[in-house]
Formats: C-alpha cells, sequence, structure tokens
C-alpha cells in the first residue's frame, strides 16, 4: 500500500488495556501507530512505548475530542494520506483495521466507518444499557443526519486527512474537546456530500478488575455526543 497511515487511540487512565488495543497491529497496512495519551496519571503511556507504540501526552484531561485533534494535527503535519480512530480502551480490534482502511485506500469513500450491526460484525460483553443506547442514538442520528446509519456511536474508523483541506469540517473548535467531536465529524461528511461506507466490525467491551466498561455517564455524557448533531441540524452550530 503506497499510502502513508496513522492509527490514533487516545486514552485517559487506560493502564492495563492498551497492549490489548494495538494487539495484532497489521504493521503492513499501518506506517505509524500512536497514542494520545490526555492526561494520564497512571501507567497508560509507558504500557504504549512498551508495545512499541509512539506516544504524544497531553500535559492535563482535555477530553477525548482534543485527544484526537492532536492526532489529527500529527498526521497532517508528518504527511499521512489515511487516519485510523481506534479504542484506547481496548475494545476495537487492531486485526480489522484493513477492513477500514481498504476502502478508503482504493477511492470508494471518504470515510469508512465502522459497524457492529451489520452482518459481518459483532459485539462482546456489551452491557444492556448500552446495547439500547446505542441503538437509540444511531436512530435519532439518522434522522437528523437523513441517512441511515446502522452504528452511529461507533468511533472506529478510518478517514482521507485530506478531507481537513476543506474549512467547513472546522474540528478546531473549543466545544469539541469532549464527545461531540466524533459525531461531528460524521455528520459533517454525510452533510458536505463526501462518501461514506459504514464496515462490519467487532466490538468487545474488555473487563479489567477494577476499571469500568465505560466513562461515559449516562446523561450528561450522551447529551454531548447527540448535541452535535441536534446543534448542526438547527443551524446553532457549523
Amino acid at each position: 500500500m503506497s499510502d502513508r497511515v496513522l492509527a490514533v487511540a487516545p486514552a485517559y487512565n487506560e493502564e492495563g488495556k492498551i497492549a490489548r488495543t494495538f494487539e495484532d497491529l497489521p504493521r503492513d497496512v499501518v506506517t505509524t501507530a500512536l497514542l494520545v495519551d490526555d492526561g494520564s496519571t497512571d501507567g497508560t503511556a509507558d504500557e504504549a512505548r512498551a508495545v512499541g507504540v509512539e506516544v504524544i501526552s497531553h500535559p492535563h484531561n482535555r477530553g477525548v475530542g482534543a485527544a484526537l485533534r492532536t492526532g489529527v494535527d500529527f498526521a497532517r503535519h508528518n504527511g499521512f494520506d489515511i487516519v485510523v480512530i481506534m479504542s484506547g480502551s481496548g475494545k476495537t480490534r487492531a486485526a480489522e483495521i484493513e477492513r477500514l482502511v481498504a476502502p478508503v485506500a482504493a477511492g470508494e469513500c471518504d470515510l469508512a466507518k465502522g459497524s457492529r450491526y451489520l452482518p459481518g460484525g459483532a459485539c462482546g460483553n456489551m452491557p444492556l444499557q448500552r446495547r439500547l443506547g446505542t441503538r437509540g442514538y444511531s436512530f435519532v442520528f439518522s434522522c437528523l443526519a437523513r441517512r441511515w446509519i446502522t452504528d452511529a456511536s461507533n468511533g472506529f474508523r478510518a478517514f482521507r486527512t485530506a478531507l481537513f483541506d476543506d474549512q467547513r469540517l472546522n474540528l478546531w473548535q473549543d466545544w469539541l474537546d469532549g464527545y461531540g467531536l466524533e459525531p461531528y465529524l460524521l455528520f459533517q461528511v454525510v452533510r458536505l456530500g463526501y462518501r461514506l461506507l459504514e464496515v462490519p466490525v467487532t466490538i468487545e467491551y474488555p473487563v479489567v478488575p477494577g476499571k469500568p466498561y465505560t466513562k461515559m455517564r449516562m446523561l450528561t455524557d450522551w447529551w454531548r455526543v447527540t448535541s452535535p448533531a441536534l446543534l448542526l441540524a438547527l443551524g446553532l452550530r457549523r
């Protein structure tokens, strides 16, 4: 593959999960693997370095959106053609990266997005409330975007770095520092007419003693995930 591919995982206090995140990384597809350590106070960064992953550390916790921007900035400044976003908590399988990268590299789409709900996709150890929440969120997001998306909350995706030559795709806004950046990008890609392709992937919630299955808070963070599509659809943000 001639494209230079950067795999980015944002993480905050994910010691014990990082090795799993980058396990079976396809080195024939991924040029560089990057962990953006968002101000962790545990051994997250050291664990990533121990498995050969490059690390950028924020001096304090800024939010997952800010961490993803750091990854995108790194890709743009260092000549990467494609960015893959992974879960820093080990929910995604690095071995499936090629499923996302291949259609982008072949020019079939501008953004390839993972879906656990397509045939060939799967989810494991997923709590019932999370399953119901992701289904409900996908329905609401699809209504606002006016396009059916089977798994709108799934952040496992690959996209062309050149997307951000379009100034209408403005990730560099403070209100996107948290969970809002990923739905913002997805909604804008659909609204602006870029080619989106959903790809079956596996999402598995790792069981690590003493760690929650997610850091998302039921009410406040679900609103932060939902609000970008709503605000964009109403013309209140851009």
